[in-house]
């Protein structure tokens, strides 16, 4: 299906306050706050390959009633850039590091991709801060994962053998430009597809390839069935990246979560098509 809505910028609005968390390894952590509301909302980071800025819509759109708070993961935007501590839990102390510098006691979380595994993991081992969690193409692993292929040297890199530790030190640029390719496949994303990338060249290769080799996919899938508050999942229908029947199965694990389809949409439609998925994120906050 043809997405018919107009492409837009990305926006920067302006945080009412700023400052840095201190999370429990010493990594100060950047957060953003905005709007006086009631209820708290807490964006997680997806991946370290882009800062708080990819979601200035919803940011935009949310604070009118919410208090909303973004941060820069570690590694990436404001916050610190360490050697190591890139692994799931970490990325769930930092959020809690973000709270409660913010002296925020409960919050409804927002996020996706891959922030559902540290998002999981907090609306679980901290189940009391969590009211609400909502997440755009939760990308977690139901099998076992062989990423050996992403150790290995090639000839050459083309397509998605570009996921791969040396093509992203021998062409960082290439792969960026490739994956935000895949990640916004919505007709008329040009655009949006400059704005991301020249995010995500900010980010250093060498931080995410140390990621990659601590992250431990198994840790969030036993927890789904943990998960006790409202959940919402959103999933473009169109995504390249993750397979619709993932998100389902991941929806008929978790005993609160409901499940929108984006009809056309890609991976992240909040970002593309952000009065879709506003929209959404609106009703289920409200209710």
């Amino acid at each position: 299906m043809k997405i018919m809505e107009t492409e837009m910028m990305i926006p920067r609005p302006i945080p009412h306050q700023q400052g840095m968390a201190v999370s429990k390894d010493g990594c100060r952590i950047a957060w953003y706050r905005y709007g006086s509301g009631d209820r708290v909302v807490m964006f997680v980071p997806t991946w370290n390959i882009v800062d708080a800025r990819v979601v200035g819509h919803q940011v935009e759109y949310l604070a009118e009633r919410f208090t909303v708070i973004t941060y820069d993961p570690r590694g990436a935007g404001a916050s610190d850039r360490p050697r190591q501590g890139y692994d799931f839990p970490q990325h769930a102390a930092d959020a809690l590091a973000v709270l409660d510098a913010n002296r925020v006691r409960h919050a409804a979380l927002v996020t996706a991709s891959r922030g559902v595994n540290s998002a999981v993991i907090i609306a679980t081992e901290h189940a009391d801060r969590v009211d609400r969690l909502a997440v755009v193409a939760p990308y977690l692993q139901l099998t076992p994962a062989d990423n050996r292929d992403f150790w290995i040297p090639r000839e050459a890199y083309e397509g998605w053998g570009r996921f791969n530790a040396h093509a992203w030190r021998a062409d960082w640029p290439g792969f960026v430009r490739f994956f935000m390719g895949q990640v916004f496949v919505e007709p008329d994303s040009a655009t949006t597809i400059d704005q991301v990338v020249s995010i995500a060249l900010h980010a250093t290769p060498e931080i995410l390839i140390t990621q990659e080799s601590e992250l431990d996919w198994g840790i969030a899938l036993p927890l789904l069935p943990k998960v006790t508050c409202p959940t919402l999942l959103i999933h473009g229908d169109s995504d390249a990246t993750l397979p619709i029947a993932n998100v389902k199965a991941i929806a008929e694990l978790v005993p609160n979560a409901r499940l929108k389809i984006i009809p056309g949409g890609g991976h992240r439609p909040d970002i593309r098509t952000p009065e879709r998925v506003n929209a959404l994120l609106s009703e289920f906050l409200d209710a």
